[in-house]
């Protein structure tokens, strides 16, 4: 039989297609485990935080919310999403990954609205979640990225709990709960409102605002409530005082919610207008505060008046941060309860 000989530039075009073959059978194999258009995430270098420490990173994801919480016991709470935009997407799986190997033990999702549950959805698919804080809105589909979120959600069969008061997690020196919105089954509560009439006041009323404590340091994380609302929270709060609380209404787990002993802040609605609450800045007197915000926005954020509330109740000029022009935003708490704050820029 003759020999088939072969040019050199044949040789050359089966080795390029055969090379071409195997790197496409290893992106398809890598694909199955990292998703290949997130790939940067998935190889992050880990950086490992103290025990004992609780250790929040607030995200510069322009006009939108996402904070990543390392808990003193090495668990991680993912609050907000983000907007969906696959920037914001890269990058916080990638800090997700480089905390904790994608595992997100807890996800509180503050509100309905795009840009706190925009990118929870994708985050839900390339994630392991053990547990998900979620708006009671019987309408999934009020908005889009909401209807993504409960389908992700209900699809990755981790345990499902309203974003309501008295829910939270426990531990022996730390804890998180909610301050708002009421319970789901009061026929009277902001959910039941939010069902009844989905609008604008509505969807804003049923926001979420987290109490966080470690070592009896508080800080209070606020989605996109209102003023009106913080001011009920504080009215009902200065009522309990009032009262010596006799039914323990600012307590959860047998921990004592004080909000004196509140430290940071991160503002309600990347404080606009509408989340103005003198009463309660006057209550909780921060003496950090935090403002996710995207740089000139059309929303007119952040407000000068709620700039200067902050200012006259306990934050300096120093320890207001904005993610638009610091960055990423860190606190952190250490294990005798002395909180600290740095940001990236």
């Amino acid at each position: 039989m003759a020999k088939v000989r072969l040019s050199k530039k044949t040789v050359a075009a089966i080795v390029s297609i055969a090379c071409a073959a195997v790197l496409i059978c290893a992106l398809l194999i890598v694909n199955v485990f990292y998703p290949l258009r997130y790939f940067t995430a998935f190889i992050a270098q880990r950086e490992e935080y103290p025990e004992g420490e609780l250790n929040m990173c607030v995200l510069d994801v322009g006009q939108a919310d996402c904070a990543i919480v390392t808990l003193p016991n090495g668990k991680t709470l993912l609050i907000d999403g983000g907007d969906g935009t696959y920037r914001n997407n890269l990058k916080i799986l990638t800090e997700l990954n480089r905390r904790c190997s994608l595992r997100i033990d807890y996800i509180v999702c503050t509100s309905v609205k795009d840009e706190h549950c925009g990118g929870l959805g994708e985050i839900i698919r390339n994630s392991s979640v053990g547990a998900i804080f979620y708006p009671y809105c019987t309408n999934r589909y009020i908005t889009e990225s909401f209807g993504d979120f409960i389908s992700a959600a209900n699809e990755s069969g981790a345990r499902m709990i309203v974003a309501e008061y008295g829910a939270g997690v426990s531990s022996e020196d730390f804890y998180f709960t909610f301050l708002s919105p009421s319970v789901h089954t009061n026929p009277d509560s902001e959910y039941a409102q939010l069902n009844s009439d989905p609008n604008d006041g509505t969807i804003a009323a049923a926001s979420a605002v987290l109490w966080i404590e470690h070592k009896g340091t508080g800080i209070v994380y606020a989605g996109d409530v209102t003023g009106s609302k913080l001011d009920e929270i504080a009215a009902t709060y200065n009522l309990m005082q009032q009262l010596g609380d006799p039914d323990g209404y600012f307590t959860f787990s047998g921990h004592g919610i004080n909000f004196s002993s509140c430290a940071a802040y991160k503002a309600a609605a990347h404080a606009a207008e509408s989340s103005l609450s003198t009463s309660f800045t006057d209550l909780i007197s921060p003496d950090i505060s935090v403002i996710s915000v995207g740089e000139n926005n059309s929303e007119g954020c952040p407000s000068v008046s709620v700039l200067a509330d902050l200012l006259a109740h306990g934050t300096t000029d120093d320890n207001i941060f904005m993610t638009c022009y610091d960055g990423d935003v860190t606190l952190n708490i250490d294990g005798s309860g002395r909180l600290t704050a740095s940001a990236a820029d």
